[in-house]
């Protein structure tokens, strides 16, 4: 009897998204990742996840997935805590999955250590692109020569390249003369029922990470030109200087503007109640790949006004309004929240669009084809 394909991906802090709010932190590319596997184990994969240890159950097999553990994110000293338990436990872990496939998603020091287990074990290595910056010859992202060359390493040598836009495919091209297919990331359809009325709601929503890079000023600057307008920041908090800063910076306006509500992070299983009653999406940061909280909003028929704009998806598609400026960004959204119509409309083009591209069973059956392809006839094993 043949088993199913193998396929393991490295995501250090996927379990929190599927720990039912036991662990709170997750970002856009766990909840990316997890949406994936899932898919991937519906099409007759084996899917495998090495993930930290949180204290839950090693092979622990929840929503289709196998998670691995390797180490607990802040064990270990100072320094050696990088060779142990950091390197010994999650390679440990990759090694062990035995896939017939590896993954990992974004440009860091463990793409080149995925890589290289799948090399030393034969198997073959996808690369999926999680930034536009991962394409990018200098890596801007990805500090000190070790994990650059890592990353370039995983680039170099993967048998295949997933990108999430046409952009990053054109730029994968000419940095690192690599092809690549893109595949766009997927979103949860919501029910027709629980789809939104912009036009009938007030809220201005920001839903992100407080961190310097995602540029909360911009909606706190807002909230303080607007005090009519209901403005709601959520977010991740992350354990960094700069993160704390950010989220104190958030409260101490909150603190004399009473139309702001700051939050921390929501477990991702409750973000739909975060969305309701949203009247518009306010996504203020300069560079992504593609947002998971745009494809989450239009999923419910909530338009957004963003900084960035994936291949001009939002301006050609109609879906809200790109503006890469503070002023025009402030405009762009004034005009909308004035018109509740204007935004029932873009919200129902969004619904429309990912709909048609977004949806799990057309992204995740386009890589399942992918994968199918870099396994070839010769995967299967008795």
């Amino acid at each position: 009897m043949t088993r199913a394909p193998r396929v393991c991906m490295y995501v250090e802090f996927l379990y929190p998204v599927v720990s039912q709010g036991r662990v709170p932190f997750a970002g856009g590319i766990e909840v990316q990742l997890t949406l994936m596997g899932r898919g991937l184990a519906r099409r007759g994969f084996d899917v495998h996840v090495v993930t930290c240890d949180y204290g839950q159950p090693d092979r622990l097999e929840v929503e289709g997935l196998t998670l691995l553990k390797s180490y607990p994110p802040s064990g270990g000293l100072p320094v050696l805590r990088f060779f142990h338990p950091r390197l010994t436990r999650g390679l440990a872990a990759l090694w062990r999955s035995d896939a017939d496939v590896y993954l990992f998603r974004g440009a860091a020091l463990w793409a080149g250590l995925v890589a290289l287990v799948a090399r030393f074990r034969g198997r073959r290595f996808v690369w999926l692109t999680g930034h536009d910056h991962d394409v990018v010859r200098e890596l801007p992202d990805v500090h000190g020569a070790r994990d650059r060359g890592a990353v370039r390493y995983a680039i170099g040598g993967a048998d295949a390249i997933v990108t999430q836009t046409r952009s990053q495919q054109e730029r994968l091209h000419s940095d690192f003369g690599r092809d690549s297919t893109v595949i766009m990331n997927s979103v949860e359809l919501v029910s027709p029922e629980a789809v939104e009325d912009p036009g009938a709601h007030s809220t201005l929503l920001w839903l992100s990470t407080y961190k310097p890079e995602k540029r909360p000023e911009w909606f706190l600057t807002f909230a303080e030109r607007h005090p009519g307008i209901p403005c709601r920041m959520v977010g991740v908090i992350p354990d960094t200087a700069a993160g704390q800063r950010c989220f104190r910076d958030a409260q101490a306006v909150a603190a004399r503007c009473p139309n702001l509500r700051v939050e921390g992070p929501v477990p991702h299983e409750r973000i739909g109640e975060v969305l309701t009653g949203t009247a518009l999406f306010a996504h203020s940061s300069p560079v992504e790949g593609f947002p998971n909280t745009l494809l989450e909003c239009w999923s419910r028929g909530i338009p957004a006004v963003s900084a960035v704009d994936p291949d001009g998806i939002v301006e050609r598609e109609g879906l809200g309004a790109c503006r890469t400026d503070y002023d025009a960004w402030e405009q762009a959204i004034e005009a909308r929240l004035a018109d509740p119509e204007r935004r029932r409309l873009e919200g129902a083009r969004a619904r429309v669009w990912v709909e048609g591209h977004h949806a799990p069973e057309v992204v995740h059956e386009a890589l399942a084809r992918r994968l199918r392809d870099v396994l070839g006839s010769g995967w299967t094993k008795s």
